[in-house]
């Protein structure tokens, strides 16, 4: 697909090039804009050390602009000397009162990033000035669609998935021995870590023989809850590894466990489909049911049923060859679907939409310059849970977050 009948200028704004996973995801999707097109793109980061390069291989420029803090109208002052042909922006608090007042020839795009309301309500917030708003899945757009539709939104709002830059695929070697499930992430009850004790337990008294490998930290709550249960010989902590280790652990591996109460996507899920490993995760809206077909490539769990997880890794055991199918699907789902060059068209189809979409229906905007640095409406005031002692707050956090029906049902309010 060809994009070079209009030479672009796009800039993406981010926190900082490693802003959780934002900063990652908007570089993987300004890369491939600039391969895949001649388009001039650059990532901007607002609070990384005053810098600037292009990549060689992709032609991304990427540039650091060294703002401490409130700096919207710093940001305006760069924008201004060679303002882009249209801004996407993510996760950029500290700018957003600039949004206003960004030139009328400025298209902006919105990406949320998150299901939580506080990330959707930047987009409602700010619907009479933005040109666009993207999302990472449908069950955060279908929502947002009918809060902008009430507000008056003029603009386009996209569903445009996540992708990564797949490493090679390595060949997976037949394993005949114990399962092994694979865990990556912050290693916390809101992402589902503490029903790998029930689970474990339920695993050891079938006889179903399986290790569970747990990378991204950890957590001396649930070593206990494993020697309590003494499964603790049947789980192998990893801690932190960097980047590319992680696609080689999930290539040693046979099933991913998902059995987080909140996926806004999952990259992890894809980047470990990428290599073969098998995505199990619970049946909710979410980001893993957008990129899980049930039975071609994962499988899905009813939420909150340890038992129906457990029947579902037990059949993979005694089926070797369905797991084997199920691998090979999610290689193909993940690199089909959810590769970086797939997220970059997508996003520059949106773009050109936006660019059309906008000549009939602009954006408002103000004169000026920003009226205010700060958070728009200032920064948010500590909710009483947050004032109390951490020691409390993490015990209140693995009571609540550890019942998935519970967690679940909170999210969000």
């Amino acid at each position: 697909m060809s994009f070079a009948t209009s030479r672009y200028r796009i800039v993406s704004v981010v926190p900082t090039f490693t802003a959780g996973g934002v900063g990652t995801v908007c570089r993987y999707a300004a890369e491939g804009m600039a391969k895949l097109s001649d388009w001039n793109v650059a990532l901007v980061s607002l609070h990384d050390p005053k810098g600037e390069s292009v990549d060689a291989s992709s032609g991304l420029h990427l540039i650091s602009l060294g703002l401490n803090g409130s700096c919207s109208r710093q940001f305006l002052d760069w924008l201004s000397i060679s303002p882009p042909d249209l801004m996407i922006t993510s996760d950029v608090a500290f700018i957003e009162s600039a949004f206003p007042f960004v030139s009328s020839g400025v298209k902006h795009i919105v990406q949320i990033h998150d299901s939580g309301r506080r990330y959707r309500d930047v987009a409602i917030r700010n619907q009479a000035w933005v040109d666009g708003v993207t999302c990472v899945g449908h069950h955060i757009e279908e929502p947002l669609r009918i809060s902008l539709n009430k507000s008056g939104f003029h603009g386009l709002l996209r569903t445009v998935h996540n992708g990564a830059a797949f490493p090679p695929l390595k060949g997976r070697k037949h394993f005949d021995g114990p399962l092994r499930l694979l865990f990556v992430g912050r290693v916390d009850a809101l992402k589902g870590v503490f029903d790998f004790v029930p689970i474990m337990r339920l695993l050891k008294s079938r006889g179903v023989p399986v290790e569970l490998h747990i990378v991204g930290g950890e957590n001396d709550t649930l070593r206990q809850q494993f020697i309590r249960a003494d499964v603790d010989h049947m789980v192998l902590w990893h801690g932190l590894l960097p980047h590319e280790r992680c696609y080689e652990k999930a290539a040693e591996s046979d099933i991913l466990m998902v059995p987080s109460r909140k996926e806004s996507f999952g990259m992890v899920t894809v980047e470990s489909m990428s290599m073969g490993c098998v995505p199990i995760a619970y049946d909710f809206p979410s980001g893993s049911v957008e990129i899980i077909e049930h039975g071609k490539n994962g499988l899905l769990i009813p939420l909150g049923d340890y038992q129906a997880w457990v029947a579902t890794i037990e059949m993979l055991h005694r089926d070797r060859k369905v797991l084997t199918r199920l691998s090979l699907g999610a290689i193909k789902r993940a690199r089909d679907c959810f590769s970086s060059d797939v997220m970059a068209t997508n996003m520059m189809l949106f773009i050109q939409d936006v660019m059309c979409h906008s000549v009939a229906h602009p954006a408002q905007r103000k004169q000026g310059g920003a009226a205010e640095e700060g958070f728009f409406g200032g920064a948010p005031t500590k909710k009483i849970y947050q004032r109390l002692p951490e020691g409390v707050r993490i015990w209140i956090r693995n009571k609540v977050f550890s019942n998935p029906k519970v967690a679940h049902w909170l999210i969000d309010r």
